[in-house]
């Protein structure tokens, strides 16, 4: 259950704002969609498995976020804004993240909370 709270905060700065177009985020590596995989070192259950977060050419995003609640899968969707800031740092909802991708560019991590995602 910490792991999946750790996971909704990281994902809730993701959620709720709204962004300006700007055209040259067009080749940003973080475009697209993404699927939580762990959180601290550990892998995430199937449920939270299906949360995702698509990062758009906008400087939008869009994410869900899946939690086991006594055997029932639920959603929690949100909206929020991304800039990349240079040197792997990303402001996420005016909150600043270091983000490592890996994997030929097909994974990123949120340093801070040493939270994994993949490309889907």
């Amino acid at each position: 259950m910490n792991k999946f709270i750790c996971a909704l905060f990281f994902l809730a700065l993701f959620s709720s704002c709204s962004g300006d177009s700007n055209e040259e985020n067009i080749n940003d590596l973080i475009i697209g969609t993404w699927n939580l995989f762990s959180v601290d070192g550990t892998e995430v259950t199937d449920c939270e498995k299906q949360s995702t977060i698509t990062f758009n050419s906008n400087k939008t995003t869009s994410s869900e976020t899946f939690q086991d609640l006594n055997g029932t899968c639920i959603s929690i969707r949100g909206e929020n804004t991304w800039e990349n800031k240079g040197d792997d740092l990303y402001n996420f909802n005016n909150i600043e993240s270091k983000i490592e991708f890996s994997d030929e560019n097909k994974t990123f991590r949120i340093v801070s909370g040493n939270t994994v995602y993949k490309k889907q």
